[in-house]
């Protein structure tokens, strides 16, 4: 039985043959090829032929390997097969060694390794295909939006100057119209550029102390007028015992209720919009606070209520309620980065209510920080006459400041288009103010700034730098303060943007 076992388990089973010098076999075990006495070895296997020049050495040994064969079962056996000769005296061994387990083992071993490798390459190369594309996509985006920021500059800035001339009920009614587009057409570039950021990992909240109380109020003046103007009700509760400074990133949280308040008053037709902010509890220095925002609009079916906070997605035909589908999908990575998330309850043809608990820190020294009240007077600073320096290569911001500073009464414009004639004109001349564009045809910004800090006389490395720009990127920012620009203006920006900017350095 053990021999049996032996035969059965063993991953090689040898047969041992004795052979003369021409290949007639003298002796043989039979372990694998039964009945060989007296006949020839190439009546195993043509392969045996081979091995005639090997059978004429005396005391060599030869082995050849991975050696197919066909057993008596008419089965393909895998071999190693040894031939060892002796002096003239003692007559040739031949062992076939059936390794058929041994190789066919390695054999998948060597498979499954070259698969691994294979695919480890495959997905290498995928990995370097999606970062050369999602670089590409994103480059693309960042330039793209870039050319069409600055013609809407242009195009809010002269809005701003033509309400401002004698114009009939009429014409102020189509300036509305150009408003309310061009608002539309910034508010669908800042939000592709918010996923460019956030599919980059580059968009990140900016925690800061901020009055929430004063936040809050904004944004129900401005949603209770867009209620009104579609003939919604608008109401809203905030808690009387709700934190009054607290640290967070308002500009996001600005922007994730007004998406929501946005797409409210958007698919409610008949009936009103509720916003609602209440406080959960205070622990630890964190405030627990609740967001809510309630419709009786279409409402949106069960199973596409996961939908609406993907990329692109809109439930319902572009033509009959506008937007690209981004707003919810960017509110809910900003909530996520909270370690939140957004709610939503809804009934078709009832409403919905979206809602999301959101921390923010309480510290006691923010009860000693006094709210920013932003003055937007069109009263010049004071009777001086300011020289301002604007590096701007496009014609159209530079006709809009030039409007805009023109209207004013004093101030004096001048303007370079090329890198290289910054600082030269700075040497040869005084000014209170540099307006920096900081993507120019032959140099950037950040750059020319950098020489301008360098140079010797302290009035001119002094002079305030504020950066005109797209890209805002934390990044970005970081460049800017490191090269010494004291400001940024994001593009596109309308008269109030650019003049706050400019008073402030100016006081």
């Amino acid at each position: 039985m053990l021999d049996q076992y032996k035969k059965t388990h063993s991953q090689s089973v040898n047969q041992y043959i004795i052979v003369d010098r021409e290949g007639t076999i003298k002796e043989s075990d039979d372990i694998i090829f039964p009945d060989l006495v007296g006949k020839n070895l190439s009546t195993i296997h043509p392969f045996f032929e081979s091995i005639d020049e090997a059978l004429q050495d005396t005391n060599k040994t030869h082995i050849f390997s991975c050696i197919h064969l066909t057993n008596p079962e008419n089965e393909t056996i895998i071999t190693d097969i040894i031939v060892k000769t002796f002096d003239n005296k003692k007559l040739p061994l031949v062992i076939i060694s059936d390794l058929t387990l041994h190789y066919n083992n390695y054999q998948t071993t060597a498979q499954v390794r070259n698969e691994s490798v294979i695919n480890s390459q495959i997905l290498e190369l995928k990995n370097e295909y999606l970062q050369e594309k999602e670089a590409f996509k994103n480059a693309f985006i960042a330039n793209f939006s870039h050319e069409l920021r600055d013609p809407l500059t242009g195009i809010l800035t002269f809005s701003d100057i033509l309400k401002k001339t004698n114009l009939n009920e009429e014409q102020l009614n189509y300036l509305k119209v150009m408003d309310s587009s061009s608002y539309y057409l910034k508010q669908l570039i800042e939000d592709i550029l918010d996923i460019s950021k956030i599919e980059a990992g580059k968009l990140e909240l900016v925690i800061e102390p901020f009055n929430l109380r004063s936040l809050l109020e904004d944004i129900k003046n401005v949603f209770e007028v867009k209620a009104q103007q579609k003939g919604l009700t608008f109401s809203s509760d905030f808690n009387s015992n709700l934190p009054e400074i607290v640290g967070g990133d308002a500009l996001r949280l600005r922007q994730v209720l007004s998406n929501l308040l946005e797409n409210a008053i958007k698919f409610t037709e008949v009936g009103g919009v509720e916003f609602n902010v209440s406080l959960n509890q205070i622990r630890a220095q964190k405030a627990s606070i609740h967001f809510q925002v309630k419709d009786t609009g279409i409402g949106i079916p069960e199973d596409k209520q996961e939908d609406i906070f993907t990329s692109f997605t809109q439930l319902n035909s572009p033509q009959t309620y506008q937007g690209a589908g981004l707003g919810l999908a960017i509110s809910k990575f900003l909530v996520g980065l909270t370690h939140s998330k957004i709610s939503v309850a809804s009934k078709v043809g009832e409403g919905s209510t979206f809602s999301t608990n959101i921390n923010f820190k309480v510290d006691p020294s923010y009860a000693s920080i006094k709210p920013v009240v932003k003055e937007t007077s069109s009263k010049p600073v004071s009777d001086k006459k300011y020289n301002i320096l604007l590096v701007e290569d496009s014609e159209i911001t530079q006709l809009s400041i030039l409007k805009v500073l023109a209207s004013k009464g004093n101030y004096f414009l001048d303007i370079v288009t090329k890198g290289e004639d910054v600082v030269p004109r700075i040497e040869n001349s005084e000014f209170d103010l540099v307006l920096m564009d900081i993507k120019l045809p032959d140099a950037y910004g950040d750059e020319i700034t950098q020489l301008i800090r360098k140079m010797p006389e302290r009035e001119h490395k002094r002079v305030p730098v504020i950066a005109l720009t797209a890209r805002i990127f934390k990044d970005d920012l970081r460049r800017y303060k490191k090269a010494g620009i004291n400001d940024v203006i994001k593009k596109p920006f309308d008269e109030q943007a650019l003049m706050s900017k400019i008073e402030e350095y100016l006081k």
